[in-house]
């Protein structure tokens, strides 16, 4: 029974950082329609920002938390705003931003001048084609098509894997969080501060993700716009407002998963990106579009991978291979799909002849 319970406790846990993954691709989904893949890296902004404010800076661990969670909200706003719009201005300057940073930086020049001399340029793109814009009556903006989106969040993805280790380099790093090894002992079970502390950080975002999305307008816009964007629109609800707000939540709760992710005995690696690709049972598992799905799928996903891994051994079934406890995780989702085809909270799309 002890050996049952210490695995659900870590499954729980291991659950919570998939539910706050797969939460920003819910939250993304639900707005904008697209399964935003660039969430990998953003969980990989926020893991590495977190270390860098509190070991290289020494800032309270805390602070540095939240600190990465605004910046990566930032990072994942900028994304949408200047990479998935139809907007020539603002794909200009975001362009023109990534080459010249790139052009100073790998010239041997700091990561600071170099991000300076690139904000500054693409300003100056971004003035001179708006004027030119303005000129010639050719501002407009819309969103780029759904494949077309997705194919872009795949290559975002691709750059920041590239640039992350050139700034933290490839080598595994100890995210120095205040928990460490501490763990406390109730008979022969073991809980580590680390994850206890996961859990509780997973539960205070989600409750605040819930509130807003319940009780503020922008909550409310948000949902309006998941129903139906055209509508929404007609209400004099602001798209923009809404797919931004909608990759800054992202954002945010992947800095606070990867994190969480890094904690403890684990350590950050420029490949941790990763365990994104085992979010996604836990996304379909739960419902594309359904907030409280993603967090009951990450759990259940949690839970069942770790108690794989503790009962493998113990039943004689090391012939299934190393690594099936990740195998069972899509077993069981095709099983769930073949009874529930959207999913356990997934809403049914219904087609009207």
């Amino acid at each position: 029974m002890d050996q049952l319970l210490q695995g659900i406790f870590d499954g729980v846990a291991l659950g919570a950082r998939y539910s706050l993954i797969v939460l920003g691709f819910v939250v993304i989904y639900r707005a904008t329609g697209i399964i935003n893949f660039a969430q990998g890296g953003f969980l990989l902004i926020g893991a590495f920002l977190t270390y860098n404010f509190s070991q290289t800076w020494g800032w309270n661990f805390y602070l540095s938390l939240l600190l990465s969670m605004i910046v990566t909200a930032i990072v994942a706003i900028l994304v949408q705003l200047l990479l998935l719009h139809r907007s020539l201005k603002e794909i200009s300057a975001g362009v023109s931003w990534l080459i010249f940073w790139s052009i100073f930086f790998y010239n041997g020049n700091s990561h600071l001048i170099s991000l300076i001399v690139g904000m500054v340029v693409g300003l100056c793109v971004y003035l001179l084609v708006r004027r030119l814009e303005i000129r010639f009556g050719a501002g407009q903006s819309n969103e780029l098509p759904v494949f077309g989106s997705i194919i872009v969040t795949i290559g975002i993805l691709f750059v920041i894997k590239q640039v992350v280790p050139s700034i933290w380099g490839f080598a595994e790093i100890n995210m120095g969080d205040p928990w460490g090894l501490k763990v406390i002992r109730a008979g022969d079970l073991v809980f580590t501060h680390a994850k206890l502390w996961t859990i509780a950080l997973t539960a205070i975002a989600l409750l605040g993700f819930f509130l807003v999305n319940r009780y503020t307008k922008i909550g409310i816009a948000m949902r309006a716009a998941h129903f139906d964007h055209e509508a929404a629109f007609a209400q004099g609800i602001s798209l923009k407002v809404v797919f931004a707000t909608a990759f800054g939540i992202a954002g945010a709760v992947a800095a606070l998963a990867g994190t969480a992710t890094g904690v403890g005995i684990a350590q950050l690696t420029p490949n941790m990106d990763l365990i994104v690709f085992l979010a996604f049972p836990a996304m379909i598992l739960g419902g594309f579009d359904s907030p409280g799905g993603a967090v009951l799928g990450g759990i259940i996903v949690g839970v069942i991978q770790n108690l794989t891994k503790v009962y493998q051994p113990e039943w004689d079934l090391n012939w299934l291979g190393v690594g099936f406890d990740r195998v069972m995780v899509f077993i069981v989702m095709l099983i769930i799909l073949m009874i529930r085809p959207y999913g356990l909270f997934g809403t049914k799309e219904v087609h009207r002849v």
